[in-house]
């Protein structure tokens, strides 16, 4: 109706598995740019994080075909500490280390940072050369994987489905209190014919005995997903005490960041309304019509004091002021890392030589800039805007 109305963009919240199914074959007649379904974004994310058993966080771009992940050196001390850039990094990988946070401040690292055991780094590329990268440093499982979900809401039937789609070595144990709930979800499983790579069980979480029965300290994973945040929250310590390496938490009310500096230990934090949230933001960022903006992707991957830092996915077109330059001779301004260039069927981890071109998809990672166009990257970008006009003028 708001579309029919005049408004140029429309966003819907779907719920419903079943509707969402039938919904997505019909959201582009009815006029709907962006269908959000909040259980899925988070399945998605949670399945996600699981594919790197080492990784905290991870963003996606180009429509995920890149990946920015994050993760602590502390899982990996004796690969990474006392080691400097240049020797563990070099553009043959297929990867980029973007950013290095140290002591809540985020830095830009070169060729002789040296690695430190407190550092979480965030890496970008493609999944595949990630996944390489880990299987490399020897964070990522070669056996099948052993899941534990806690919770047998919507959230668990979309992570059943993505778990089965995107990997083939993963086995799942549900618990679910609620006996109507659990024995709903094994006939949605049953219906995609997904209910063989999982154990259902009726009981209570909490349980410590019941816990300890089906195995939770042999667990690669452990993932909490019940409606309540304190039983989250203590199920979770209780997984980490276990000595389950990977824990996922879901919390609804209780701030994110609260939690992080608390210093819990709850593994990686999983909140629906700030992943809905911050989709319906990214897309909102990108919307090409405002202020000439091409920016078709946003990340907020960083939050300090006095400091920020984003990851911003550009839409090259042929206004673009910095195109058919190698980076080497482009005048950046500080703090700005040119991170990866999508072009075609290609995922390029540029250098010094690689030139941007119209069509490309070029994503930025940027500390304590405003950055809302690609040319905003220059550095005294009016000056170069007046020079490109005079010329224009006198041709």
């Amino acid at each position: 109706m708001a579309e029919r109305l005049g408004a140029k963009h429309s966003i819907a919240r779907v719920r419903n598995p079943e509707y969402m199914l039938e919904f997505n074959k019909l959201w582009k007649d009815l006029g709907i740019d962006m269908v959000i379904n909040p259980e899925r974004q988070t399945a998605r994310e949670i399945s996600r994080i699981l594919r790197y058993p080492a990784a905290d966080d991870i963003d996606t771009f180009v429509n995920g075909r890149v990946e920015l992940v994050s993760f602590k050196v502390s899982e990996k001390p004796d690969y990474f500490v006392g080691k400097s850039v240049a020797q563990l990094f070099d553009r043959g990988m297929g990867i980029l280390l973007a950013v290095v946070e140290r002591e809540h401040k985020a830095l830009i690292p070169y060729g002789d940072f040296v690695f430190k055991e407190s550092d979480i780094i965030r890496i970008l590329g493609r999944p595949s050369q990630i996944m390489k990268f880990f299987t490399q440093i020897k964070k990522r499982p070669k056996k099948a994987q052993e899941v534990m979900i806690i919770g047998g809401g919507k959230i668990t039937h979309y992570l059943v489905e993505l778990l089965s789609r995107h990997t083939v070595k993963t086995n799942i144990k549900i618990i679910e209190k609620d006996r109507k709930k659990c024995e709903a979800l094994y006939q949605a499983l049953a219906s995609l014919e997904l209910e063989r790579r999982c154990l259902f069980i009726h009981g209570d979480g909490t349980n410590e005995e019941l816990l300890a029965a089906e195995e939770i300290d042999s667990m690669d994973a452990f993932v909490c997903l019940t409606d309540s945040d304190e039983e989250n929250a203590i199920i979770s310590l209780y997984a980490f005490k276990m000595g389950v390496k990977k824990v996922v938490t879901k919390v609804n009310h209780i701030h994110q960041n609260m939690i992080k500096n608390l210093g819990l230990g709850l593994g990686s934090i999983i909140t629906p309304q700030n992943i809905t949230a911050n989709t319906v933001l990214r897309y909102v960022d990108g919307l090409t019509g405002i202020a000439g903006s091409n920016i078709r992707l946003m990340h907020r991957i960083f939050f300090g004091d006095d400091e920020n830092v984003e990851a911003i996915e550009f839409q090259v077109n042929k206004k673009t002021k910095c195109l058919d330059t190698p980076i080497k001779d482009l005048k950046l301004k500080k703090g700005i890392l040119i991170g990866c260039i999508s072009r075609g069927s290609d995922i390029i981890i540029p250098s010094g030589e690689t030139q941007i071109l119209i069509g490309d998809s070029v994503i930025i990672i940027t500390k304590n800039n405003d950055i809302r166009d690609l040319d905003d990257i220059l550095m005294n970008r009016t000056g170069a805007l007046a020079d490109t006009e005079k010329t224009e003028q006198e041709g």
